[in-house]
């Protein structure tokens, strides 16, 4: 066992009177009873708080972002800046999925002993129009 180990050991035990790797808290106490601080070096936040800044021109800096994307997107023609702006504003479409032919499901139904249950078959028709 290295040192580090031994002296983390020797100093939970002076902590809790116990050996062992225990925590120096009481069984069904929190560690961290106030959790962690709100935005607290969130990068995030910091992000925002910056986008709310003014610059010298008169405009925020997420302004002059925003019209940055805008022209790569369509002065620059970078489809996917347009199409990453197109997300943000409307949300990534639904996929379809579409079927051509039935398909049959079984599920087979096993217990915690290992028995088996009974199996159920299921019919999933086509998309045919």
């Amino acid at each position: 066992m290295s040192d580090e180990v031994k002296e983390a050991v020797k100093s939970t035990t002076e902590n809790t009177g116990k050996s062992g790797l225990k925590p120096p808290w009481q069984k069904g106490q929190t560690g961290n009873p106030h959790g962690r601080p709100k935005n607290a070096y969130s990068l995030t936040a910091m992000l925002r708080e910056r986008g709310e800044e003014m610059r010298e021109d008169g405009r925020t800096w997420a302004q002059a972002l925003s019209e940055k994307m805008w022209q790569i997107a369509v002065e620059e023609g970078d489809r996917a800046f347009g199409i990453y702006i197109v997300d943000r504003l409307d949300g990534k479409p639904k996929e379809r999925i579409e079927h051509s032919e039935s398909h049959i499901a079984q599920i087979m139904l096993v217990t915690d002993d290992g028995s088996q249950g009974a199996a159920e078959t299921t019919a999933v028709p086509s998309n045919e129009s």
